[in-house]
């Protein structure tokens, strides 16, 4: 068995000092698993090792959890596209295993000043379209995400105007201020190279359902409300899979998941439930792949809604909830309290603490809100079994001390659009940064953020600034632990925990690499006999 391994994103002070760095790093690729099937013992590391045997497969299906809303890097904000997006396309330089930044598009690069960052292009990437890869490409990716409603905010801090190509395969990468985080992010979903040609040929409402990105899988077709299909590239500049198709079929209900996994009608599937997880280790021709993820799930209470923004009432519902025991119920040993806004995993994590678990206190604070016989309130949650029990359990315990709860139960699409304009008062919702950057993980504070917190604190801002600006790492955990306190001691947010990915797998599946993310890459993936 594997021992499970915890994976570390980037320390921003070592980025900082890949300064010309001209070679790849790798590294160990061993799944972060403690239970997976036999043969995943067997995955290849690297594209530079020996090469294994054919797949005795040449189709790969993998089962996610929804139809993802198009593909398209700037114009999405769901987990199962940036899913699709890692097999369509490339990033400028990717995060290893440990977390570490090695080259991926970009062979090498140079900090020329705070500013600004040169990477150099290697000179045989070619789109899918046939179109070879040039600076003005990265240019034009750059400025898009820094536009369009859906990246703007991550990429916020990107001069996507003042972005220069220096020659056909140079491009210096400009910010706005000095900005630590920045080769996190250009290695994340929102760093991928699209086809500057195909988006203005294809338009920007069909692009997304019509990808060309330089990856190691094409897009083919895609079928509404079944699949998605992608093939082989066969002219990929970097490790070419030994399968020829795969298939993306989605499957909302976790449930007939497992059971396609169990029956030969998937090979992977994603985010598998929590009950499942036993029933597969149980059975030969199943297995899991799972580890510590990069999420954070957390109520959420909106600054301009009423009780919410009223501390003494945040502060009792804090006390009303048994965390441990809501966490234990739902997630058993796959998840833990949480006792601060970021994940392990992420960079800058510090334990702050739970509050107490005091039914009588969230009594007296209720009282000294404003509310000595009670209240009525509403809480919202998207349509995930497991969010759900969550606030099932929530909101009969909310109601021992005197807060009367309406679980209001949204669709994916209607939760979206009031977070994004920032008209959900009340609910658990969660953030997955993939860049395992803070400042991806706490992007819902800032004063110009629209979202579900609508928070406009000034000390908050001020942290995230200094945050945005220091490079040496303890100095930088130092600043984001100011915030992660006031965070506890204000409740604009109340952590709930902290949970493990769990990926299921057929037992002839060799080479799968587990990601925090949810974007597992599956170009190494083969079958064994």
């Amino acid at each position: 068995m594997f021992k499970k391994l915890r994976f570390l994103p980037l320390v921003i002070a070592v980025i900082m000092l890949l300064v010309s760095c001209g070679s790849s790093n790798t590294g160990n690729t061993t799944p972060a698993n403690s239970q997976a099937p036999a043969a995943q013992q067997n995955a290849p590391s690297t594209a530079s090792q020996a090469p294994v045997a054919k797949s005795t497969k040449d189709t790969l299906i993998v089962a996610i959890t929804s139809e993802p809303p198009n593909a398209d890097p700037h114009n999405n904000t769901h987990l199962v596209s940036f899913f699709v997006q890692k097999q369509v396309y490339d990033t400028l330089i990717v995060q290893d295993e440990n977390g570490e930044i090695v080259p991926n598009l970009a062979e090498r690069w140079e900090i020329i000043d705070d500013t600004t960052v040169r990477f150099f292009l290697r000179d045989d990437v070619y789109f899918h379209n046939g179109d070879k890869l040039t600076a003005e490409d990265v240019r034009y990716n750059i400025q898009r995400a820094t536009e369009l409603p859906s990246s703007r905010s991550v990429f916020s801090a990107f001069d996507g105007e003042g972005t220069a190509v220096v020659d056909d395969l140079t491009i210096d990468i400009k910010t706005h201020e000095p900005y630590a985080p920045i080769f996190n992010y250009l290695a994340s979903s929102r760093g991928d190279i699209a086809s500057k040609r195909a988006i203005e040929e294809i338009g920007e409402e069909s692009f997304g359902h019509e990808p060309v990105g330089t990856g190691p899988f094409v897009f083919d077709k895609w079928v509404s409300g079944d699949r998605l299909e992608l093939v082989r590239n066969d002219n990929y500049w970097g490790h070419k899979p030994e399968y020829e198709r795969m298939v993306v079929r989605f499957i909302p209900e976790a449930a007939n998941r497992t059971i396609e996994l169990e029956t030969g009608g998937a090979d992977i599937i994603l985010n598998v439930a929590v009950n499942d997880k036993q029933r597969l280790l149980d059975n030969p021709q199943t297995g899991i792949v799972d580890g510590p993820a990069f999420r954070c799930i957390y109520f959420t209470f909106n600054q301009n809604y009423e009780p919410f923004n009223n501390l003494k009432f945040r502060q009792a519902v804090a006390h009303a909830l048994d965390l441990e025991a809501i966490v234990e119920s739902v997630w058993m040993d796959t998840g833990q309290v949480a006792d601060g806004h970021l994940a392990p995993t992420v960079f800058a994590y510090k334990s702050i603490g739970v509050h107490e678990y005091n039914p009588e206190k969230a009594k007296a604070l209720l009282a000294e809100a404003g509310f000595p016989n009670g209240t009525k309130i509403e809480m919202l949650v998207g349509q995930d079994r497991a969010f759900i029990d969550i606030c099932e359990i929530a909101q009969n315990m909310l109601g021992q001390v005197g807060i009367e709860v309406e679980l209001q139960i949204l669709e994916s699409a209607a939760s979206t659009k009031m977070t994004s304009e920032g008209t959900y008062p009340f609910g658990l919702t969660s953030s997955s940064p993939g860049t395992g950057d803070p400042d991806h993980g706490l992007m819902i504070f800032p004063s110009n953020y629209t979202g579900a917190l609508m928070l406009r604190d000034e000390r908050f801002d001020d942290i995230l600034t200094r945050g945005k600006a220091t490079f040496e790492s303890e100095a930088r955990k130092e600043v984001y632990a100011e915030l992660l306190q006031l965070n506890y001691d204000e409740v604009y947010t109340l952590p709930v925990c902290y949970t493990d990915l769990i990926y299921g797998i057929r037992s002839n599946v060799q080479g799968f690499r587990f990601e925090a993310g949810s974007r597992p890459d599956l170009k190494y993936v083969t079958f064994s006999e």
